[in-house]
């Protein structure tokens, strides 16, 4: 019945993005949507008081983007011509993490860097664009309409004049947020208390907005993350940097309880300098201050549990941060709704809205959300004076098989996928470790050998040596690896050379996951692949032979390289020239003799980037004489 007229009307409490992807996911089913919202909304992307984490960084995963944009079409589009970028992870990204820095393996996953505000105002446009939605503005909910049984809309008190009305509608959904009402509106119709479970770390953080140094715009990593580790057995210091929209640089200093971050100048940059490596407070340092210091510490995860009671009533939903609230410092929040508005627009397709449907509705928006649920309140539980429940058994196997990830992922491509696969909520835990990742986590090193950050990847100085030969700058780092697996692609900065290196990084990725449906997918209809001098015609040829590849000498194999040049050819042409390996099972460093050279040309199909043709050879160094 998908694309019926189930609903005649339906009313969303909360204009946040959270109750904008939920009314989006009503678009085919009802005949009128209203938005009801607290705020007088701004009419671009500016920070309002309703949302207070606005002026904070904020992550948008892959998964998450992926599941707006098929909501509303056209909205990653938008946001990427409002100067909003793609940041592939961890290619394009720095991640300090407790094993040291991570290798910046080519990965299908990304973030995109943008601001809250210019998010919101992209989505909200988007729905808008549709004639049944509009949006009240200046107006707050006060209570339910019903009894135990059945919700049939709510009470609306405007704000600006203190008139109250009574809505009607044959669907209310409550998306207001960390505040949400709903536990005591259910109960004034009679209905059970809402139990809940709380996980407060007691972290606190402050942001505010900086324009790089001129010596840094040029710089290949617009993301920067320097994380705790819940090993020290002290409170978590943390750290990141997002290059946004206009330029800038969005940054965001946090500490669990005992370690907040102060907001007056001084102490921003003291704090800054407290981190576990020095890069950032460099980069703040030498930046240009282009907004005030703002903090924020309402931030424990909080589940309510929604999908427990035993007797709800018809036509109401609690949906995104009402339902389940997660440490923002995780950047989960917006994703985790986007996934649960895709769950919510799936389910209404399923089966009729009796009770039986909306409890299935329920439970299934609240499931959508237990990968980001666990993830952020495990990693809590582990900081001094952290509150909530005792980790159980099986959490404490979460957490040591998260440990051992994390080792591996810092030096092995394989561990790496799996790991962002769960940062950015794509795969479920029990999808991540699958076979491969446990072969990665069997065989990798115990305590991983960590390396240093080469000048020219941060814009930085070179690091100053003291008599004695000692780094003064990174003491604690030794290490420089040397492989090309370890280095970084030289890519410039331009918008459609990082798209065309996306390109390849999606194929890199397929080809670590042996999948040549994926492989081919990358390629045109009528490509041609020259690979070790065998010559292949066509999408699906391509896919075939590499299939046939994959379960015979490329059987667990891998590719590792680096993009060292991308020219645009136009708009709709580039050529990129790669220099890498084929790693075949048991390989795990490039040499001169499986070092290859390749040739990589590409053209853009309806907006998307493909390989149009690819020929590789052995690389060598000189002419023969």
């Amino acid at each position: 019945m998908k694309g019926s007229r189930r609903l005649g009307s339906a009313l969303v409490l909360g204009g946040g993005v959270a109750g904008l992807l939920a009314a989006a996911a009503l678009i085919e089913y009802a005949d009128t949507i209203t938005v009801v919202e607290r705020d007088r909304l701004p009419d671009g992307p500016e920070v309002r008081k309703g949302v207070p984490q606005g002026r904070h960084l904020h992550g948008l995963q892959s998964s998450g983007v992926q599941a707006i944009d098929t909501l509303l079409p056209g909205t990653l589009e938008s946001l990427f011509a409002a100067g909003a970028h793609r940041i592939s992870m961890p290619t394009h990204a720095l991640f300090y993490g407790p094993h040291g820095w991570m290798r910046q393996y080519p990965g299908e996953h990304f973030t995109v860097g943008v601001t809250r505000p210019l998010a919101e105002h992209i989505v909200r446009r988007a729905l808008l664009g549709h004639a049944h939605v509009r949006i009240l503005e200046g107006a707050e909910a006060t209570g339910l309409i019903g009894d135990a049984r059945r919700v049939s809309g709510a009470r609306i008190r405007h704000r600006g004049t203190g008139e109250r009305e009574s809505v009607d509608a044959d669907l209310v959904i409550d998306a207001t947020g960390r505040g949400s009402k709903a536990p005591q509106w259910l109960g004034e119709l009679g209905l059970p208390e809402v139990p809940a479970t709380v996980v407060d770390a007691g972290l606190a953080y402050a942001s505010r907005v900086i324009r790089p140094p001129d010596e840094a715009t040029g710089r290949r990593f617009p993301l920067i993350a320097l994380q705790g580790d819940p090993r020290s057995g002290g409170p978590a210091r943390v750290g990141g940097m997002m290059l946004v929209e206009d330029g800038t640089w969005m940054v965001t200093l946090a500490g669990t309880r005992g370690a907040h971050p102060p907001l007056d100048e001084e102490g921003f940059l003291r704090y800054a300098r407290t981190l576990r490596h020095p890069l950032m407070s460099e980069l703040i340092s030498q930046g240009t201050p282009m907004s005030r210091i703002s903090g924020f510490q309402n931030t424990a995860n909080h589940r309510r549990h929604y999908d427990r009671l035993r007797t709800r009533p018809t036509g109401f939903l609690v949906f995104g941060d009402a339902a389940t609230t997660f440490n923002p410092l995780y950047g989960q929040g917006v994703t985790a709704a986007a996934l649960s508005a895709v769950t919510l627009r799936e389910e209404l397709a399923r089966g009729p809205l009796d009770e039986e449907g909306y409890g299935r509705i329920q439970e299934a928006v609240i499931r959508a959300t237990d990968i980001a649920w666990a993830m952020a309140s495990n990693e809590d539980l582990r900081y001094p004076g952290a509150k909530g429940p005792a980790p159980s058994a099986r959490r404490k196997v979460l957490q040591r098989c998260s440990d051992r990830l994390r080792i591996t992922a810092a030096c092995d491509p394989v561990a790496s996928q799996a790991l962002f696969k769960a940062l950015t909520l794509t795969t479920p835990p029990r999808e991540v470790f699958n076979a491969r990742t446990l072969r990665a986590l069997l065989r990798g090193p115990r305590h991983p050998a960590r390396y240093d950050l080469p000048p020219e990847h941060t814009g930085l100085p070179a690091p100053t040596t003291d008599e004695t030969g000692t780094d003064e700058t990174y003491p604690d780092e030794t290490h420089t690896d040397e492989t090309y697996e370890g280095r970084t692609p030289m890519v410039e900065s331009e918008t459609e050379k990082k798209a065309v290196v996306a390109v390849l990084e999606r194929l890199g990725a397929a080809w670590s996951e042996l999948d040549a449906r994926a492989l081919g997918d990358v390629f045109t209809a009528d490509a041609t692949m020259i690979a070790f001098g065998y010559l292949r015609k066509g999408r699906d040829e391509i896919a075939t032979r590499m299939g046939e590849a994959f379960q015979g000498p490329y059987k667990g194999s891998r590719i590792v390289g680096d993009v060292l040049e991308v020219r645009l050819l136009g708009d709709s042409a580039a050529v990129a020239v790669v220099r890498g390996a084929v790693l075949t099972a048991g390989e795990t460093e490039v040499t001169a003799e499986n070092a290859i050279r390749s040739t990589w040309a590409l053209v853009k199909q309806d907006g998307e980037w493909r390989v149009a043709a690819y020929h590789n050879s052995p690389a060598k160094e000189d002419m023969p004489v």
